[in-house]
Formats: structure tokens, C-alpha cells, sequence
């Protein structure tokens, strides 16, 4: 993994909480970042299924209405190019 180098603006008291219990504030705050990423990634899961279950219809019925559209051969397996 490559490495930059940036700056950040966070609370005193944050900074020096740290310092006292890690000798390495980049590596903290890699770690809590890490963290951060996960747990957003996941909420967003979350929130892309919730919105699939608000539709009218089930997803598979959605693509099979498309597949059997007049002109379309997605599930047409013989037909060969």
C-alpha cells in the first residue's frame, strides 16, 4: 500500500489522547480510519437494500419483464452470432 502524506484538523484533546496511548498517531489513526470505512461501507449496503425492498415488484420479476421484451434475446441461448 502506498503512502501519502496529509494534514488534518481534529480537537486537542483527541491528538493528545492518543499520543498517551500510542506512540504512533499515524498508525492510529490509519486503524480508526479503517474502521470508519467498514462501517460506512456496510450502512451503505444497508441502505441500497432497503431501497430495493420499497419497489412495486421482486427484482426477479423486474428482469424477466425486461429479458421478454419484444426485440431483446438475453435469455435466447441458441442464438449465435
Amino acid at each position: 500500500m502506498s503512502l501519502i502524506k496529509t494534514s488534518i484538523t481534529i480537537p486537542e484533546e483527541v491528538y493528545k489522547g492518543v499520543k498517551k496511548v500510542s506512540k504512533n498517531f499515524s498508525a492510529a489513526a490509519t486503524e480508526a480510519l479503517i474502521d470508519y470505512l467498514k462501517k460506512e461501507r456496510v450502512q451503505k449496503a444497508i441502505a441500497s437494500f432497503s431501497s430495493w425492498e420499497k419497489r412495486p415488484k421482486k427484482s426477479v420479476e423486474i428482469v424477466n419483464e425486461m429479458r421478454s421484451e419484444e426485440g431483446r434475446n438475453y435469455a435466447d441461448r441458441t442464438h449465435r452470432h
